[in-house]
């Protein structure tokens, strides 16, 4: 009757609560966005009363079928993940496979193609074990949180209260699913690394892949096979082999596959000469400093068309569209309406700071521009300048004088964009979703791989 809760357990003194929230347990000294930007409930007892919330949002009160057995389980938490993992699902659907895909939140897009998504919802028996794993440790994990660090605790307590809801439902869905492999394209996030956590456990074979550029505060990468954009990502990782528990974990280590970039870019057939600049902010850039700088492009000459992150906050984004209303030298990209490759389409050259998005802008055809509004805490956070992907550019006069004196015909550099996406220019480039579903088919009929596998040496 409690074997739950025995392997829950068991999973727990392998990967405790601050390492399956491993970014507010581990790296929040690493990261901006998390300590400067306050939360809107804080404090133990509003944090407590928002993990509540959060399990009753997400309770189902009608029964739930069973999962059917399936091959590949799939979880998405994010639009960005799903446009990772699309592709691939297609050609896995194709190969008449039927990956069980649980996706978590709503996006839009979900109902415009052939995919079957299930959302993620608990049902009375998920919600009774977390209450019961909140009963039997959240007093000792708000202790040692609050030893450690107090922010973590007054501001995201119920980020790590939500590592027992995690848990309990993937337990069940797996136990019910039985799948040979459960596919992610995050290893860091909260519900994916308690989803690797308990298919460890359980002996199911793990599966990464990438959908965005990684860092050295990432943890170690620990699946059966990472299918990683390229080599830089290969050699990130090799610096996170030292972000892991000091625990005798039963884990595998990775068989990596360099696949390339699997989001879905379009390439720029032709370039139309034009004197738009796209402006990238993320959601640590200053609102006011974007706005003035962008305000100096139009000074220029310029025509700027604006894209902020999907996760910025509604207030900020209030900010531009006020600033920029009836503004014919300035429009709007909301991700949440205009995907990449058209909001690429529209731009000669790409500016923003440390974001991933220089990588896509490159992969399209368009030439990235590094420049910072403000001083960053890490400058070139992803390497992008240090590789040769992305020009450096200190001011906007900089900016001008680049653009002026290459008279827009710029291409990106094949062998620097390559060493972020191996397929780039190759016979798999935009196919790379094909690719990675050919491979797993083949580790699952235990055929030969069509590409070659990369050595990973683990530390000792």
């Amino acid at each position: 009757m409690m074997n739950w809760y025995k392997d829950i357990k068991t999973i727990l003194a392998d990967e405790p609560e601050s390492w399956l929230a491993y970014l507010h347990g581990q790296q929040l000294h690493n990261r901006p966005l998390l300590t400067q930007l306050k939360p809107r409930y804080t404090g133990i007892s509003l944090q407590i009363a928002k993990f509540f919330a959060k399990l009753v949002r997400d309770f189902r009160l009608i029964r739930s079928p069973k999962f059917m057995p399936a091959t590949f389980f799939v979880f998405a938490d994010t639009a960005n993940q799903l446009n990772a993992l699309e592709q691939t699902l297609h050609s896995l659907t194709r190969q008449n496979q039927k990956p069980l895909i649980v996706v978590n939140g709503e996006h839009k897009h979900i109902q415009a193609n052939d995919l079957q998504y299930t959302p993620f919802k608990l049902n009375l028996m998920d919600v009774l074990r977390t209450l019961f794993l909140f009963s039997k440790r959240g007093m000792s994990l708000y202790k040692t949180g609050k030893e450690k660090h107090p922010v973590s605790v007054k501001w995201y307590f119920a980020h790590f209260c939500s590592v027992y809801t995690y848990l309990s439902y993937f337990y069940r869905v797996l136990a019910e699913a039985k799948p040979e492999f459960v596919l992610t394209a995050n290893d860091h996030n909260i519900p994916h690394r308690c989803l690797l956590a308990v298919a460890h456990h359980m002996g199911i074979k793990t599966v990464y892949m990438q959908h965005a550029s990684v860092s050295n505060i990432f943890p170690a990468l620990r699946v059966n096979y990472a299918f990683l954009d390229g080599q830089c990502a290969l050699d990130t990782y090799m610096e996170c082999e030292r972000n892991q528990p000091d625990t005798n974990r039963d884990v595998p280590t990775p068989t990596v596959i360099l696949s390339g970039q699997k989001k879905h870019i379009k390439r720029l057939k032709s370039k139309d000469v034009n004197n738009r600049i796209g402006v990238a902010l993320n959601a640590l850039d200053d609102a006011q400093a974007g706005i003035d700088f962008i305000d100096s492009l139009v000074k220029h000459g310029f025509d700027v068309r604006l894209r902020w992150h999907p996760a910025q906050s509604l207030s900020v984004t209030q900010k531009y569209r006020a600033a920029f209303s009836g503004n014919a030298h300035v429009s709007l990209s909301d991700p949440k309406e205009e995907n990449i490759s058209d909001f690429l389409s529209q731009i000669c050259c790409l500016v923003a700071g440390n974001s991933s998005i220089h990588l896509e802008a490159a992969l399209a055809g368009v030439v990235p521009v590094y420049y910072e509004l403000t001083p960053a805490d890490q400058p070139d956070y992803y390497g992008y300048v240090r590789h040769g992907l992305a020009e450096c550019v200190r001011s906007v006069g900089e900016l001008t004088d680049f653009l002026q004196k290459t008279r827009y015909n710029l291409s990106p550099k094949q062998q620097a964009v390559r060493y972020y996406s191996s397929t780039y220019l190759t016979e798999w480039d935009g196919r790379e979703g094909e690719l990675v579903a050919l491979c797993l088919e083949c580790l699952s009929t235990r055929r030969a791989l069509p590409v070659k596998v990369t050595d990973f040496h683990v530390s000792k």
